[in-house]
């Protein structure tokens, strides 16, 4: 019976780790295709914007499917490679955030 119940999860796990990932690769790549489109109009904030929202929306989706890995398969190697992408995300956001305030307070150059 245990093994009955532990083999339906571990099959529920999987597909879900499947369906985030894939829902974390469409939304970077769905940023990304509006970024190259506010690119070619040469709307160069609007293409900063959409590449850091879907990068760090798309990412946080990874990094659930990660987390939820770790949950069906916790060995020390997979929880230091979760950390280890934990890390990776926390400085992806300072930097992020950092050269958005920078952007944002820095005073604007008019065209000569």
């Amino acid at each position: 019976m245990y093994e009955t119940i532990h083999g339906f999860i571990e099959n529920i796990l999987n597909y879900a780790i499947v369906a985030i990932e894939v829902i974390g690769a469409l939304i970077i790549l769905y940023y990304t295709v509006r970024a190259l489109i506010s690119l070619l109009r040469k709307q160069h904030d609007q293409c900063r914007e959409h590449l850091t929202t879907g990068i760090t929306t798309g990412l946080n989706f990874l990094l659930a499917s990660e987390v939820l890995k770790t949950i069906g398969q916790a060995s020390w190697s997979d929880i230091g490679m979760v950390c280890a992408i934990l890390l990776m995300r926390a400085g992806m956001t300072l930097l992020v955030h950092w050269e958005n305030k920078m952007e944002h307070h820095a005073p604007r150059r008019e065209a000569e």
